[in-house]
């Protein structure tokens, strides 16, 4: 298993499962304003700048995607049959 990269990593499962639940929280807080965002763009409610920080907003969400998509499967104690890639679910 490869060294933990993080200061502080979850130190037991109900850590992963309490870091889990704020990052769903929060990705759902951050999917609601995004539309609000999207929306009032189409309004003409952002200048230029804003939009260069949404669009910046965007590139994060993708590094935060490949963060979570690099949590090694093998690591855990779940069903193989449970673990599919992406690519073999589509």
């Amino acid at each position: 298993m490869a060294p933990a990269t993080h200061p502080d990593p979850c130190g037991a499962r109900c850590e992963t499962a309490d870091a889990l639940r704020n990052l769903r929280n929060l990705f759902e807080a951050a999917a609601n304003e995004a539309a609000r965002i999207r929306a009032g763009a189409a309004l003409g409610n952002a200048d230029r700048f804003q939009v260069i920080e949404a669009v910046d907003l965007g590139r994060d969400a993708l590094a935060l995607a490949a963060i979570l998509g690099a949590v090694p499967a093998a690591a855990t104690d779940a069903d193989p049959s449970l673990i599919t890639d992406s690519r073999e679910a589509a």
